[in-house]
């Protein structure tokens, strides 16, 4: 092992960062499951830090920012019971396949689980079905929703025990859903574990997403309860469902805003829809059947603004789908996409009745459109195909025509690409001494800066934390002492030319965490004659977003350096011209690469 995973690992602390505590009533425990990592972090200040077990996963599309997926088999989040006598567990979940089914909430799969064998001082929270289920024991007895929590949306549920008024009760979307009288008022201790996503005394595990978790040590009321799921005052649960490929009707549904009255649906070929795309004001009813049909492989983009007794207008989510074609379409890379990666996998959406997929693909758009020799890749029963590993920088055309069961040959568009010029996309370093991550970005333990990248122990890179692939770069920064700035830095092993083929942008992907200190973010590049160019992100607090930002960087920007001959790059935290002290956090970095228009 390397002097410095040595240091590292018996340091196994550089900055530990203080989250931010959540709003409202002051919970005893809060996850925002804003990041993955080898600990859950308990936001509230009061140390219940959990474990996360078995396949957790990690998504972007939260309820709030991000949230954990649990994957019904063996994952959950584990910490030490924090709650007993009066308590009220909330969360938003997400599901969409039923839990276990029975009569009480241990025979469900559990969302929060501090139960034992046989009858006991214990309780549970469950999925039972598709309904909110609430255990709490000796005497065994659960409070059953009459509400579904099973419905593909966010849901915000609470389950309640209150020892004072002797009963258990379960919420729904701040609603009271149910309550059941329970006479026992003992402490709940006899299990001192406590988990949220499963039943791991009898493995019966949550199949969904859960977000927000909030734990309190009191019974809360109603009147707490309900400002913390705001009414549905948007439309929602589009059909055809957002991001559909393939839709042939041309039917709109979808259900109601909670006060809504009337309807507009706004449809149209761009995302940014105006007052020319509202194609039914004041709808009555939750659907609308646009006559004009669809145009074949189109995508389009519709929403429904909802409109309440009052006149107040709730403009609506964007959602989009793809109409059915004859031909191939909705290709993957989308037609005339720059940055795509050296060896990618081409994929598309088969044309109507299509059984036979005759790939052609090359450099040259009259090749691939004549169906040259050269260009001529051969037919699949795949809608997908892998040129292999292409040029960078370079324009390359390709097309599928389609072939029926009867034979019948659909010829289909010709599409374009544009390769990158890849720096660094993070995928080849392993935990192996001379490959790890930080023997190639080097850090505050050279270079005397307050960076750190890698972790303590294997693996070094950022496994779960990744915008593309299965790897990324997490970069420790430390602002508190001198230099009071944080930099790492990569010096590549041969001279870069970043002119080649009209190169003109650079391009990295970075995410930072909801309790990072705010900082200034910059990119520094240097040549062979040690010529320095700086460029700041334009966000100061961009290391506080907590998604995959891009950032796009004019090479121009690096100003007096000689782009063809690159020799350093630098990533860092802080003010490099003028260090001052700030705070500490943590970024992530991925897919660093250049492009040409």
């Amino acid at each position: 092992m390397s002097t410095k995973a040595i240091l590292m690992g018996l340091a196994g602390l550089l900055a530990v960062l203080v989250p931010g505590v959540a709003q409202g009533a002051d919970p005893i425990v809060y996850y925002s499951f804003d990041e993955l990592g080898t600990v859950v972090t308990d936001q509230s200040g009061h140390g219940y830090d959990g474990t996360p077990n078995g396949g957790l996963t990690f998504h972007d599309q939260g309820y709030l920012n991000s949230c954990f997926g649990f994957n019904g088999t063996n994952a959950y989040v584990q910490l030490r019971r924090p709650v007993q006598d009066n308590f009220t567990l909330t969360a938003w979940i997400k599901a969409e396949v039923p839990g276990r089914a029975g009569s009480q909430a241990y025979e469900g799969s559990g969302i929060v689980w501090s139960d034992v064998a046989g009858v006991a001082n214990d309780f549970v929270v469950a999925a039972l079905g598709t309904k909110l289920s609430f255990f709490c024991g000796n005497p065994d007895l659960s409070v059953n929703s009459k509400g579904d929590i099973v419905t593909g949306e966010w849901i915000h549920i609470a389950a309640v025990r209150d020892t004072g008024a002797r009963t258990i009760t379960v919420y729904i979307d701040g609603k009271l859903d149910s309550s059941v009288s329970h006479s026992n008022v003992g402490s709940l201790n006899a299990q001192a574990a406590f988990v949220v996503g499963g039943n791991t005394l009898d493995a019966r595990y949550f199949n969904g997403w859960i977000d927000e978790v909030k734990i309190y040590d009191a019974a809360l009321t109603a009147a707490e309860i309900k400002p913390m799921a705001p009414p549905k005052l948007k439309a929602r649960k589009p059909g055809p469902a957002d991001g559909a490929v393939g839709v042939v009707m041309p039917l709109l549904q979808w259900t109601k805003g909670e006060t809504a009255v009337f309807h507009d649906v706004y449809l149209g070929t761009t995302p940014n829809l105006t007052a020319a795309h509202l194609i039914a004001p004041r709808q009555f009813l939750t659907m609308f059947y646009y006559a004009q049909g669809f145009t074949p492989g189109t995508i389009y983009y519709w929403r429904v603004d909802e409109i309440d007794a009052t006149g107040t207008v709730h403009t609506g989510d964007v959602w989009s789908f793809v109409a059915q074609a004859l031909t191939a379409y909705y290709p993957t890379p989308a037609d005339g996409a720059t940055g795509v990666a050296t060896a990618p996998t081409l994929a598309w959406a088969p044309g109507q009745l299509a059984a036979k997929h005759h790939v052609y693909f090359g450099d040259s758009n009259d090749a691939v459109r004549q169906g040259a020799a050269g260009t001529d890749k051969g037919e699949s029963t795949d809608p997908s195909f892998t040129p292999g590993v292409l040029e960078s920088l370079t324009t390359y055309y390709w097309r599928v025509d389609e072939t029926t069961v009867s034979g019948t040959v659909t010829p289909g568009p010709i599409w374009k690409l544009t390769t990158c010029l890849p720096v660094d996309d993070f995928e080849s370093y392993t935990d192996d001494q001379g490959s790890r991550i930080y023997e190639t970005w080097i850090d505050g333990w050279t270079n005397g800066t307050g960076s750190t990248v890698g972790y303590t122990q294997t693996p070094f890179a950022e496994r779960t934390m990744i915008h593309s692939g299965r790897q990324a770069m997490p970069l420790d920064y430390n602002n508190l002492k001198s230099p009071f700035y944080s930099e790492t830095e990569r010096q590549f092993a041969s001279v870069q030319d970043w002119t080649v083929n009209g190169a003109d942008t650079l391009v990295l992907y970075l995410r930072g965490r909801a309790g990072n200190a705010s900082a200034p973010v910059y990119v520094a590049l240097e040549d062979t004659s040690q010529h320095l160019g700086t460029v700041p992100h334009p966000d100061p607090t961009v290391t506080q977003v907590v998604r995959w930002t891009e950032w796009k960087i004019p090479l121009s920007s690096f100003a007096g350096v000689n782009l063809a001959k690159v020799k350093n790059l630098y990533l860092g935290v802080g003010n490099r011209q003028n260090p001052s002290a700030s705070g500490a956090g943590r970024l992530y970095l991925d897919d660093i690469h250049v492009l040409r228009p």
